[in-house]
This record gives C-alpha cells, sequence and structure tokens, in this order.
C-alpha cells in the first residue's frame, strides 16, 4: 500500500513539467509563425534598428562638436542613400546585362566545364538512349505552362519592397534623432539609483560593443569589396565594381557569402576567359582574399571577446534565412551577436553567452574533465599554453632525484 501510495503521488508531481515544456512548445511555434507571417513588418524594424546601432558612434561624433541629433540623423541618411544610389547607377547597366545573358552564361559555363571535367560521352549516350525509347510512344498533346521570370517577380513585389525600405528609413531617422532617449526612459522605469546605474551601464555596454562590432565589420567588408574589385580588374574581368559590391554584401553572409563569392567569381571567369583552367585563377585570388580576411584581419579587429561558435552561426544562418529569405542572412549574425553582448552583460545569462561564445579559455580543472570523458586532449589558447607551462615550471622540484635525464635549472 505504502508504494503504491508513493507512486501515485509521484505522478502528479510530473504533470507539471510536462506541461510546462508543452507550453515552452507551443511558445515556440507561435513566437516562428509569428516571425514567419509579419516579416514585412518585422525585417524593416530590426534593419532600422542596426542601422540606428551601427551609425550611433557617428551620432556621438557629430554632437561633439555641436550638431544636434536630428541634424546628424539626416547627414547620415541623406549620405547612405547618396552612397547607396552611386553604386546603383554605376552597377545598374551591368546588372541589367548580366540579368539578360545569364541562361547563356550557364551553357557556356557548361561547354567550358568539360575542359575540367573530361568527357561526358558516357552521359549523353545514355540520354540518346532514353530519348529514343521515348520517341517509340504516340505522340500526346501537351500543354506547356510558363510561370513568371524573375524581373516579372521581382516587379510585381516592388511596391511591398518600397514599402519596407520607407518604414526601415523612417524608423531609423527617428532612432538616431531621438539620441539619448532610451537612457532617460530607462532611468526613469528604474526605482532605486542602484538599479538605475546598473542598468544604465548594461545598456552603455550592450550599445557600446554592438555598435562598435556592427561598424567595424562594415569597414572591414568595405575594404575587401575594394580589394575584391581591385584584384577583379588586374586579372581582367567584367564588372569589377559589381564583384566589389557583392563582395560588401556577401561577406556579411558568414561562411555561405564566402562560398557564393567564390562560385560566382568562377562562373563568370568561365565565360570570359577561353580557358576553363585560367578561369580558376579569380575564384582562387577571391578564396585567398576572403580567407585573409577572415583569419588575420576580423579576429585582430574584433577581437576574441566578440567571436561566436561557428556551428551556432551557421543554425543561426540556416534557420534566418528559411524565415525571412535573404534578409534573413543578411541579419542572422548581427542578431547572434546582440543575444551573446546581452547574455555577457545581463546578470543570469552569462552561462549563455558562453554558449553562443567561440572556443575559449578552459580552466584546467575542465580541461581535465574532458581529457578523462573523451581521453584526448582539449586545445587552448597560446597564452594559455604560455601560462600553464610557466605555471608548472614553478611548481615541478628541481631535484635531480625526481628527474635525473634533466639538465640543471638556470635562473
Amino acid at each position: 500500500m505504502t508504494s503504491q501510495s508513493s507512486a501515485s503521488t509521484d505522478e502528479p508531481k510530473r504533470a507539471p513539467a510536462t506541461h510546462g515544456w508543452a507550453l515552452v512548445g507551443i511558445f515556440w511555434i507561435m513566437a516562428l509563425s509569428t516571425l514567419t507571417v509579419a516579416q514585412g513588418l518585422i525585417v524593416p524594424i530590426v534593419t532600422a534598428m542596426m542601422l540606428a546601432l551601427i551609425f550611433s558612434p557617428v551620432r556621438r561624433l557629430l554632437g561633439s562638436i555641436g550638431i544636434p541629433s536630428g541634424v546628424s540623423a539626416a547627414i547620415i541618411l541623406l549620405t547612405l542613400l547618396g552612397s547607396v544610389g552611386t553604386l546603383g547607377y554605376f552597377v545598374s547597366d551591368a546588372v541589367r546585362d548580366r540579368m539578360a545573358e545569364a541562361p547563356h552564361m550557364f551553357e557556356d559555363a557548361g561547354d567550358k566545364l568539360k575542359e575540367l571535367t573530361g568527357t561526358v560521352q558516357p552521359v549523353m549516350d545514355a540520354t540518346a538512349q532514353i530519348e529514343h525509347i521515348a520517341s517509340k510512344e504516340p505522340a500526346k498533346d501537351t500543354v506547356t505552362i510558363r510561370e513568371p521570370g524573375f524581373m516579372a517577380g521581382f516587379t510585381d513585389k516592388m511596391p511591398i519592397v518600397t514599402g519596407q525600405i520607407i518604414i526601415c528609413l523612417t524608423l531609423a531617422f527617428f532612432l538616431i534623432a531621438s539620441g539619448d532617449l532610451f537612457y532617460e526612459k530607462l532611468v526613469q522605469v528604474m526605482p532605486t539609483l542602484k538599479d538605475k546605474r546598473r542598468a544604465l551601464a548594461v545598456a552603455r555596454a550592450i550599445e557600446n560593443q554592438l555598435s562598435v562590432y556592427l561598424l567595424t565589420i562594415t569597414l572591414i567588408n568595405m575594404g575587401l569589396g575594394v580589394a575584391i574589385g581591385l584584384a577583379m580588374w588586374a586579372l581582367g574581368m567584367p564588372d569589377p565594381i559589381l564583384f566589389g559590391l557583392s563582395a560588401f554584401l556577401l561577406n556579411y553572409i558568414p561562411y555561405i557569402g564566402a562560398m557564393a563569392g567564390v562560385g560566382i567569381s568562377f562562373l563568370v571567369a568561365l565565360v570570359a576567359f577561353d580557358s576553363a583552367t585560367a578561369a580558376i585563377v579569380p575564384a582562387l585570388v577571391y578564396w585567398g582574399l576572403t580567407s585573409f580576411e577572415g583569419q588575420f584581419v576580423t579576429p585582430v579587429m574584433v577581437g576574441r571577446r566578440l567571436r561566436l561558435n561557428a556551428v551556432v552561426v551557421f543554425v543561426s544562418f540556416a534557420l534566418w534565412a528559411w524565415l525571412w529569405s535573404f534578409m534573413g542572412m543578411l541579419l542572422s549574425t548581427p542578431m547572434l551577436l546582440t543575444m551573446k553582448v546581452v547574455s555577457d552583460n545581463v546578470p543570469g545569462m552569462a552561462s549563455f553567452g558562453k554558449f553562443l561564445a567561440d572556443r575559449d579559455d578552459l580552466s584546467r580543472s575542465d580541461r581535465r574533465i574532458l581529457k578523462f570523458i573523451f581521453r584526448r586532449d582539449v586545445p587552448l589558447a597560446k597564452r594559455k599554453l604560455v601560462k600553464d607551462a610557466e605555471t608548472a615550471a614553478k611548481e615541478t622540484p628541481t631535484s635531480t632525484d625526481s628527474q635525473p635525464d634533466a639538465e640543471p635549472h638556470t635562473a
């Protein structure tokens, strides 16, 4: 009786936990559905917030010389629109020509690939046999339904895209022009002086880290675009300005952007050059420049603290690309970084921030636990290895009994 009563009392205790997980699942399903359905409104809002963060240091710099926030916002957005309009003017003709020549480019690229892949005669023979068998069947009337082309679909969406751009720019103007309004409201909401100082410090840390990171990444991408544009011009590639602009935009997309740029440069080079072997050179140059930027430039300018876990970055990229397509690709990393910075600065969320971060220095106890579980060493940063070596050298006795073959230690 006692065991049955205890078992009966355990069952109701498990029910709330099950209900809790069900509520969490329902919440995430509703959140993803909302993000998908309302993307036409949410995407411009998120983009405007990112623009406000990127140009926050510029607004503060203009404010330090006496320019009001509203005028600073107008200067920043007009400069941004002017830059985008100028680039669009120079590359519009090239984009239009490339879109018109796209079918022929793919055909030419397929012919050039035969030089690298060898003969495709077995495939052609199999295709001929299939066509021969199919030709023996009685002819049937077929109806071909042609779907609207890319340009037709883009033209149909132009009013929606224009409305989203207007919402984004208007909201970005108000966010930049508001200045420190958010901090003023934050101070008013907090009850005590301690809470006011703490909330203000956390908010300023989040804004500073995000704005510096996004502005730094934007400058790095601009430098990469200029370098790739000049390299493609030196190699004789068509439309080097278009290559530079594409590299600038694609570099916001982690990993996938660089691979897409390499593939595009290779396909265009296949059509532009007579030899398929020569087409490999632009792709290798593109890959070399992006690799140098990713391995040396960005780690030095951004620092280790804001580096993200590659697996988490890729999962975030896939999720936001699925939800918001191209804009989700561009915004995935900034939004993920926002979550990391918030986790690092908000008490109680530090563990989540470490999960999002790249492989960091492990403590000696954690390293021993992982070595015991996986039977392998976990690589540490170079500075951690040097520090451990120095500590071990200080703790190791220098007597010749324990190390008979070691040379005497000299200070």
